[in-house]
């Protein structure tokens, strides 16, 4: 890179680089040192020119981090800042470039990176780069997080050699003042409906929804009536369809089609619900009759 292309870039849009010199003495070299320039540091350059003053602070107030500057950061994080002018030739212009880049032979020709241990270093910066991109996302989305769900093995699937991804959500009546509970509920899927326990179905007084259905589980058919609930994960209210299951308390693809998700080996983030209009065919569906939990499993844990 150019020795004060950072401070040029900076300062000729605004025919200021008669400043260029002092900028560099006092160390404003990087493109992240123009972000929140305040009147101390251009009283520590001498500039007091009330009419250029302005100007700069203006304009620091709105700048922006090159993308330029971020690859510039990242080459030079990891040794690399010498093949800066080749990634530019290269059209590796910004990082989601670089993330998606394949480090291999012929990337390394395009960029004329010889030696091994360079390769080496190119390879393992562009996989910890995708890695923080990953992390960034997180925490980015962690602001709309709904609620956070985990690898378990709920009790009637002990035998089980695989975890399953749960959630704790609560389900209550949909009727003024009903009562409501909090439950351990595992993520399936492929199952319509809600799924609870009978003894809290009853709990709850749930209000039949028209006539019973053909629910189909894994090993047999049989006939079940549906009630109306109200499913809340988070903040966030659901209207769900629930039958009684005495073996596994679930939670279906109605509710989960509702959200955006994030999920790691170690976690379930739910993220903010997505809007959308129900899908065609959702009453065939009820009078088709529902699939029971038929969850899939996660990693093993044995």
């Amino acid at each position: 890179m150019e020795e004060n292309k950072p401070i040029l870039d900076f300062l000729q849009p605004l025919g200021l680089e008669t400043y260029v010199g002092d900028f560099k003495t006092r160390g404003f070299t990087e493109d992240s040192d123009f972000q929140g320039l305040t009147l101390d540091d251009l009283d520590s350059m001498n500039i007091t020119d009330e009419e250029h003053r302005g100007r700069i602070i203006a304009a620091a107030t709105v700048h922006e981090v090159s993308d330029e500057h971020r690859v510039m950061q990242f080459l030079r994080e990891h040794g690399l800042d010498y093949y800066f002018s080749n990634f530019l030739a290269s059209d590796y212009t910004d990082l989601e470039a670089i993330e998606r880049m394949d480090p291999g032979p012929a990337t390394f020709d395009d960029l004329e990176i010889t030696l091994p241990s360079h390769k080496n270093r190119l390879t393992k910066a562009v996989n910890k780069l995708r890695k923080r991109q990953r992390v960034s996302f997180v925490e980015t989305e962690a602001e709309t997080a709904i609620a956070y769900g985990y690898w378990s093995r709920p009790a009637a699937l002990e035998g089980a050699i695989c975890d399953f991804l749960c959630v704790k959500a609560t389900i209550k009546s949909p009727e003024p003042n009903g009562q409501s509970v909090e439950r351990e509920f595992l993520v399936d899927s492929g199952s319509d409906v809600v799924t609870i326990k009978s003894e809290i179905l009853e709990q709850l007084k749930l209000p039949k929804k028209g006539d019973p259905v053909q629910s189909k589980g894994v090993h047999a058919t049989v006939k079940k009536q549906l009630h109306s609930g109200v499913m809340v994960i988070g903040s966030e209210e659901i209207n769900v369809e629930v039958i009684s299951h005495d073996g596994i308390e679930s939670i279906g693809c109605v509710v989960m089609q509702k959200f955006r998700h994030f999920i790691t080996p170690d976690l379930h983030i739910w993220l903010g619900p997505v809007r959308r209009s129900e899908s065609p065919g959702r009453e065939a569906t009820a009078t088709r009759g529902f699939r029971e939990a038929s969850p899939v499993a996660g990693p093993s844990t044995s």
